[in-house]
């Protein structure tokens, strides 16, 4: 079990999805919240929650108003609650420790890439990437993808066959795409 925090990311507008994606069900019964928090259980001996509000669930709060995942990745480092993390989606059901083993033996920022795609979740984030959040913020830039260009980071090479345990759910196509898949495994 790694000795640090895994920190679930449920803000967003889920535009695509048409509802909260940490409330949609399933196939399996579960929301996509709870399957994550059964994850991070799997995982880490600690986790957080990170850029929404959920009614029974204290999480910690973007610092700035709807500026993406970078805005609750910052939130998540001042937070100053532990000196590593890994910051996974609410929507990303496939996941599981096994998964992320090659990240977390990093000792510093990592980041899984397929052929020459980066994923940007998982991602394993020390707290001394505050400033260059901060500053990645402050220039006026939001994207996930751009934030991991400016930041130092080990890219770990993944086969493009293990694609699918890192997919976000982001739309109901999605959902049924995934309930095929677990009912021919």
């Amino acid at each position: 079990m790694w000795q640090h925090t895994v920190a679930i990311l449920v803000g967003g507008q889920s535009i695509r999805m048409g509802a909260p994606k940490h409330s949609v069900e399933l196939p399996n019964g579960n929301t996509m919240l709870e399957e994550m928090i059964q994850f991070a259980a799997a995982t880490a001996t600690s986790t957080v929650f990170v850029g929404g509000e959920i009614e029974g669930i204290d999480t910690i709060n973007d610092l700035r108003f709807q500026q993406g995942p970078v805005a609750g990745i910052e939130a998540l480092l001042a937070s100053g609650i532990d000196e590593s993390y890994l910051l996974v989606g609410c929507d990303m059901p496939n996941l599981n420790s096994e998964h992320v083993l090659a990240l977390l033996q990093c000792d510093g920022n990592a980041v899984f890439q397929i052929e020459d795609r980066l994923l940007c979740l998982p991602l394993k984030v020390n707290a001394n990437a505050l400033s260059s959040c901060s500053t990645y913020l402050d220039s006026g830039k939001r994207s996930i993808n751009g934030f991991l260009a400016e930041l130092p980071h080990t890219c770990i090479q993944l086969p493009e066959s293990e694609s699918q345990y890192y997919l976000s759910m982001n739309t109901p196509n999605d959902l049924d795409n995934l309930s095929i898949e677990m009912g021919s495994s």
